[in-house]
């Protein structure tokens, strides 16, 4: 909405409030409100809108992987403070023992089993971008955030997320070309850096959206299938490293090819939007969908598993590209 700046007296500009938005929090005349300057804008807000948001959370009878998805719930949602209560005599496992459901997680593997509760949950905390622990108490611990998110954060942090999974596929079409498998021996770690970026990404979208509010749904929805992405890159590793080593996947190396030139185009497309990339895009995906079915007839049972997986990340692609294009319209 559109707001006409007034001029009062020689130094004040003032605007109006919508009205509807005043009714909606019942403010009077000489009432107070907050005005929050970001280096995007500035942003209007009843006092209580920027109180500090604290939660607290009872890991008392959860699991590993519930604890994850508690913790990254409350550092998405936005969460300034959060504490952390757990029964004195608790020992849990290394958490990134649990954190993919995958076995080839071979840094993990052979570490020892249950360690100090304090101990894993600063396991925890690490994963997540700008959380510290702030206190330590017998039976709990408070995380808070360090620092002060910036749209500028954002934009740099998407950015790191394209070239992780450039990286991603860079690495995947050079273990299918050389038939070395020891080159996405770390591609676990890679993921976990990804979904790092992503979280801090979808924490900053929820506390501050974006300047131009309408795209804020749209790049949650980017940053989800970018994610998926890492997913399948990452499944990838695991046929490759785990359930067939010492299978050539040379009928595969074609559609690697161009997966990752896909890749390469959204991102250019991305940051650099015209029409003529967005038709390199297509074209690309054409020759996938054209070209490849007599290829996959030939390929081995075990191809056909990498075959399927880089047909996804081809399909999450084409829903990238829509996603852009309605960002941009």
């Amino acid at each position: 909405m559109k707001r006409k700046i007034i001029k009062q007296g020689h130094n004040t500009l003032t605007i109006t409030l919508p009205t509807k938005w005043a009714k909606q929090f019942n403010l009077q005349a000489g009432d107070e409100i907050d005005l929050l300057e970001k280096d995007n804008g500035l942003f209007l807000t009843t006092e209580r809108k920027f109180e500090s948001l604290k939660t607290e959370i009872n890991i008392d009878d959860l699991d590993i992987p519930t604890i994850w998805k508690y913790f990254m719930a409350v550092y998405r949602e936005g969460y300034d403070e959060v504490k952390v209560k757990f029964p004195t005599d608790k020992e849990l496992e290394n958490p990134y023992k649990f954190f993919t459901q995958h076995k080839p997680d071979l840094r993990y593997k052979k570490e020892r089993g249950k360690r100090r509760i304090q101990e894993s949950l600063q396991g925890f905390v690490n994963r997540f971008i700008g959380y510290e622990i702030v206190e330590h108490g017998k039976d709990f611990i408070v995380i808070k955030e360090m620092g002060q998110i910036t749209s500028k954060e954002f934009d740099s942090s998407l950015r790191r997320i394209f070239l992780i999974v450039q990286q991603m596929a860079e690495e995947t079409l050079e273990a299918i070309e050389t038939n070395n498998p020891k080159i996405l021996a770390h591609m676990h770690d890679v993921d976990i850096n990804l979904d790092k970026f992503q979280d801090y990404c979808i924490r900053i979208l929820n506390k501050i959206g974006n300047k131009e509010t309408r795209k804020t749904s749209l790049l949650f929805s980017i940053l989800y299938f970018l994610e998926l992405i890492g997913d399948e890159f990452k499944n990838i590793s695991v046929h490759i490293i785990n359930d067939f080593p010492n299978i050539k996947l040379n009928n595969v190396k074609s559609l690697a090819t161009c997966v990752k030139e896909q890749i390469e185009a959204y991102y250019d497309l991305f940051y650099k939007f015209n029409t003529e990339k967005i038709k390199k895009i297509s074209e690309i995906d054409q020759k996938i969908y054209f070209s490849f079915r007599e290829i996959y007839k030939k390929t081995s049972e075990e191809e056909k598993e990498i075959f399927h997986h880089l047909r996804i990340i081809g399909r999450y692609i084409n829903a990238l590209m829509e996603l852009k294009i309605e960002m941009e319209v």
